[in-house]
């Protein structure tokens, strides 16, 4: 996710889109994640922010938005998303923000007594969780809380057999230009379920473990979780983003029909969700 806007899916801008992820996570087509998370789930000052996963950085600069947020450290791994992030930043006059570059998993937490630690689509890529979030448990103040916003769904992206019938239902009627595959230009007759032994040799540490959320569970105490929706649009679309173009009102009328599928089909529980918003802080 790499939207401007928290909670935003990465393959495409669209209204559409947000207001369904918003009423997905908090009820409300106005109110995204991350607005509901500071005003119901965080105390009315908030010293002392840790961002793990920053990408581009539109998490920390949302959050600098919000009253009674103070200092931000924002980190990542990758020197170019810092360098992009940082410039935002300044150019925007958030002067509470500071960049660090930071790999979860292989080295440590950088310092502790923090009042508010979040991640954002990065812990499903790393493969000691439970190190990692036990560092994060004593990194956090007393009272701190801790949120992510992560795939927790079938390891290895392997959806079941009825998830992925009604993929392949939604696939056969979206246009040519949004089924033609962007690295062949050929156009796509159905969805094929993820090659995981492929995806564990080229990339051994995407979504290889549905342990995030049970470890979470287990090591913090749980104020929320908050479902992040997608179990259609996800395998339906991921991937695809090209064929979308934005301000179209024939694609946002297309978008609007596929979230109102996802919305029917988990509401029978047809479809289970592949993200989710949890919220927990540090036990007593």
């Amino acid at each position: 996710m790499n939207g401007s806007h928290p909670g935003t899916p990465f393959w495409v801008p669209s209204a559409a889109l947000q207001r369904h992820l918003n009423r997905t996570a908090t009820g409300r087509d106005e109110c995204d994640w991350l607005t509901h998370v500071r005003a119901a789930h965080l105390p009315a000052r908030v010293p002392r922010t840790l961002v793990i996963g920053c990408g581009y950085g539109f998490l920390e600069r949302a959050l600098a938005r919000y009253e009674g947020i103070g200092e931000i450290l924002a980190t990542d791994g990758d020197p170019a998303s810092l360098e992009a992030a940082a410039k935002a930043a300044q150019h925007e006059g958030f002067a509470s923000i500071r960049h660090a570059r930071w790999e979860p998993g292989s080295e440590a937490l950088p310092g502790t007594g923090w009042s508010f630690i979040i991640a954002h689509d990065v812990l499903h890529h790393v493969p000691a969780l439970d190190p990692l979030l036990r560092s994060i448990r004593g990194a956090l103040a007393p009272g701190g809380r801790f949120v992510f916003y992560e795939y927790t769904g079938p390891p290895r992206f392997q959806h079941g057999e009825a998830a992925m019938e009604l993929v392949d239902r939604y696939f056969r009627v979206l246009p040519d230009r949004i089924r033609t595959d962007p690295r062949t230009g050929r156009i796509l007759w159905r969805r094929e379920r993820a090659d995981a032994a492929r995806l564990e040799r080229e990339n051994p540490h995407e979504a290889a473990t549905d342990a995030l959320l049970p470890l979470a569970r287990r090591l913090f105490g749980v104020d929320a979780e908050l479902s992040g929706g997608e179990g259609l649009l996800h395998p339906l679309l991921a991937g695809l983003e090209s064929g979308f173009r934005p301000g179209s009102a024939e694609d946002e009328r297309l978008l609007d029909v596929l979230c109102a599928a996802e919305a029917r089909a988990t509401s029978l529980r047809m479809l289970s969700p592949l993200f989710t918003i949890f919220v927990g802080r540090r036990p007593a």
